[in-house]
């Protein structure tokens, strides 16, 4: 039996991109985008990561014409690790794709994955370009981000450092932006502003730098999650037993706290209701794709601000909430329950 740990060897190393940055910069619209002007011959995959239990980015970014493949309930350099590595040798020996995007949970420190990409096990398989991290300028006011290790080792390791969501910014943050960027040392092959993640192609053909270290190695360890091993899958866990049509996990790390939900084919939403449940608070991050009785839409806000999109459905519901205060699971499976539609008899 082959060794589902063994990457896949080839003659030509797959361009590999790492696309960092933390909760709610907008990396899974930024991907979007690059997905959308790829060249239409060239194959193309995602590896996604996310801090929740049923992973909602695979949705998010559903395409018929690339693969894509998440790891749920972690992050890419701790315990999901192995996880990680299965995922990755999955997409290579199963779609063998021309070019590879990583996108890492937001919580997630990028420095072991860094070394895992361009380490022994892929040097003759992986090409592992710029490491581009996105950054939301206006967090540099912020005491909580400017404080927080992985927010600064995102930083600290990139090579090309885009502050998104450009179109928000006061003139005033715009300057912060550019001032903090020039002061970082070593210097990043690009420091950009982009709106509605618009990253200019060109960049993933950028190097990496072999010079930039994480200031906060220790920090690679921060998941403390309910569940503690990654099933080698990758797949989240199943519906528990007596109620699969609703199923529900929690995890923490990192000084941040998520509850997950997966909901069978029957659960459907009230559309009203269902908006009114997801704005009873401003979570650092709600994502969601789920069944309404206005059609599946999916959910994309960052502290309350997003929009809810029409999305052409899955398999099943699925809804992840993050915040860095702790959330009262109780009252949300609640207000969720009350906005499910009844089940026709």
């Amino acid at each position: 039996m082959s060794d589902p740990h063994a990457p896949f060897s080839r003659p030509r190393p797959i361009p590999t991109h790492l696309i960092t940055g933390f909760l709610g910069v907008g990396k899974t619209t930024a991907i979007r985008r690059l997905l959308e002007r790829r060249p239409k011959e060239e194959r193309w995959a995602v590896l996604i990561n996310e801090f929740g239990e049923v992973g909602v980015d695979a949705a998010l970014l559903a395409d018929g014409e690339v693969a894509v493949r998440q790891v749920a309930g972690g992050c890419l350099c701790c315990v999901a690790s192995q996880a990680f590595t299965v995922g990755l040798n999955h997409i290579i020996r199963r779609e063998r794709p021309q070019r590879i995007l990583v996108e890492p949970t937001g919580l997630g420190h990028p420095a072991q994955v860094i070394e895992t990409l361009s380490g022994p096990l892929y040097t003759a398989v992986l090409e592992l370009h710029a490491t581009v991290t996105l950054m939301d300028a206006r967090h540099l006011a912020s005491a909580r981000h400017r404080a927080h290790e992985t927010w600064r080792d995102q930083i600290h390791l990139a090579d090309v450092l885009v502050a998104t969501k450009a179109d928000l910014y006061t003139e005033q943050d715009r300057e912060a932006f550019f001032e903090f960027a020039r002061a970082l040392d070593p210097p990043k092959l690009r420091s950009a502003l982009v709106a509605h993640g618009d990253l200019d192609p060109a960049w993933l053909e950028l190097p990496l730098s072999a010079a930039r270290r994480a200031l906060f190695p220790e920090a690679h360890a921060f998941l403390t999650a309910h569940r503690l091993q990654v099933p080698e899958s990758s797949d989240p866990p199943p519906p528990e037993t007596g109620r699969p049509e609703w199923w529900t996990a929690e995890s923490r790390g990192e000084g941040h706290f998520g509850r997950s939900w997966r909901f069978g084919p029957t659960v459907q939403f009230e559309r009203g209701r269902l908006d009114e449940a997801l704005r009873w608070h401003a979570w650092d991050r709600v994502k969601g794709v789920l069944a309404t009785t206005t059609g599946w839409v999916s959910i994309n806000r960052v502290a309350g601000v997003g929009d809810v999109e029409p999305h052409p459905g899955t398999a099943e519901g699925r809804l992840e909430i993050i915040d860095h205060r702790p959330l009262d699971g109780e009252t949300l499976d609640q207000r969720l329950l009350a906005a499910r539609r009844p089940v026709q008899p």
